[in-house]
């Protein structure tokens, strides 16, 4: 079986290429059919693409060669749906158009879906990471606060309901910091967790498609 983690052609040219993107006057009036089929195939198009093409022809007199065009999207359309090219697809967090031929589709399926069950696990990786990085850094500024609110009670000019409320200010403070203390290692744990079940998932990926 070819590796997943393998560099795909395929992978490459959709890195460059946009949505509903159609072609140029030099392309209608050029006429290489099979040409913008295999193109439009090999980026997972649906070969109802070919519509879009005459409509942006027609004003420069131009009609689609048909069977050219479908020649050459089958042939895209077939590489473009090689399982290392589906797992590129899921692994990016990208969706797919359910294009491919019936003889490929079950592959492209297992593939893309094993991709995209990498990609959420480094999406729950990396979003764990943020949210601890976003505890510490609350943490240092609700210790730096209660410094200052513990500083500014020693104003021997301060008023009693102004004391009061620096004195509740701290409690809330304190409370924060326990709270965000006590959720710290949890977060972490968890973060542990979550790498070494995308460690394990890595390994068997690239265990079956080697």
């Amino acid at each position: 079986m070819r590796s997943y983690f393998g560099i795909s052609i395929v992978a490459f040219l959709l890195t460059g290429c946009g949505g509903g993107a159609t072609v140029s006057e030099s392309q209608c009036v050029a006429g290489d059919w099979q040409t913008l089929g295999y193109r439009d195939g090999v980026r997972g198009y649906r070969s109802s693409q070919l519509l879009a093409h005459q409509d942006a022809c027609v004003k420069y007199g131009v009609i689609p060669d048909r069977y050219g065009y479908k020649l050459g999207w089958e042939e895209g359309i077939r590489e473009y749906c090689e399982p290392y090219n589906a797992f590129s697809i899921g692994e990016r967090g990208k969706g797919h158009n359910n294009v491919c031929p019936t003889d490929m589709r079950t592959g492209f399926i297992h593939a893309y879906q094993e991709g995209r069950s990498l990609y959420r696990a480094r999406v729950e990786v990396s979003n764990l990471e943020k949210a601890i990085a976003q505890k510490v850094n609350r943490l240092e500024q609700v210790k730096a606060a209660i410094v200052s609110t513990a500083t500014a009670q020693l104003n021997a000019e301060l008023t009693t309901s102004q004391r009061v409320e620096l004195f509740a200010r701290t409690q809330r403070l304190n409370t924060e910091r326990n709270r965000i203390k006590a959720e710290i290692p949890s977060l972490e744990n968890e973060l542990a967790l979550k790498v070494r079940q995308l460690d394990l998932l890595n390994r068997s990926l690239v265990a079956v498609g080697s």
